[in-house]
């Protein structure tokens, strides 16, 4: 009985018994000189074969495809940016518009149709940078219900039928825009602004868009994003 006493204080506090049924794990990488307690199992450790093997299934991230989609990223960063700036500006206009008629009693001239183009500007301006967050509404039933080799085909295709659309708007965009400015159209308002200014803004949200697309694509097919964000091992 005495031995029994003398070995059960020598053990820490909080620790059970090791003569029970119970098994104790140590972990190489504690640095405690306790015991975890026995609800808890080591991490799995990484050998080396499986490293070499992650390494060389990942694709390298540089190179020139990896440099084109960081600089179309970086190109649809700015995008959301001035997208939002020009959203703050609106309504900041609009406030000034709610004083001058409300308060001061005053007619507004210009602060309506600069709300509507700066709007309608700001969204597509915005559009290759919610393409890049994936923004954009996604209905995943379709894909989540393929395997990967099928959902990586029916990526493609919307990334390329993405593609022609925004080639298609950006084509028709830059011609409308050549043209307001060649015919010298203006809006038919006392401000009289020049249409080309508020319609550049279709061409350079969709061709960015379509560099977005493009970067989209070289990515999935380089492996270095994911059908439709969706793990590799999603059932």
């Amino acid at each position: 009985m005495n031995n029994a006493a003398v070995h059960s204080t020598s053990l820490p506090i909080d620790m059970p018994d090791p003569h029970g049924s119970t098994r104790i794990v140590q972990t190489k990488s504690s640095n405690s000189p306790f015991p975890p307690p026995p609800d808890i199992e080591p991490l799995p450790e990484k050998s080396q074969n499986s490293t070499t093997h992650s390494d060389s299934t990942t694709p390298p991230k540089g190179g020139a495809i990896g440099a084109f989609i960081h600089g179309v990223h970086m190109l649809s960063k700015i995008c959301g940016a001035a997208s939002a700036g020009m959203f703050t500006i609106a309504m900041l206009i609009i406030c000034q518009l709610v004083y001058m008629r409300y308060v001061l009693n005053a007619s507004t001239v210009w602060q309506t149709e600069a709300v509507i183009f700066l709007m309608i500007g700001a969204t597509l301006v915005g559009l290759p940078y919610v393409q890049m967050i994936r923004g954009h509404v996604n209905v995943d039933l379709l894909p989540m219900y393929l395997k990967r080799g099928n959902r990586k085909i029916l990526a493609v295709i919307i990334l390329l039928l993405g593609l022609a659309i925004s080639a298609l708007f950006g084509f028709y965009g830059i011609e409308l825009v050549i043209e307001a400015h060649s015919g010298g159209w203006r809006s038919e308002t006392v401000w009289g602004v020049a249409l080309w200014k508020p319609y550049s803004a279709l061409p350079i949200g969709f061709c960015l868009l379509f560099l977005q697309f493009l970067a989209d694509l070289l990515g999935l097919i380089t492996n270095r994003t994911t059908p439709f964000d969706i793990p590799e091992d999603a059932v």
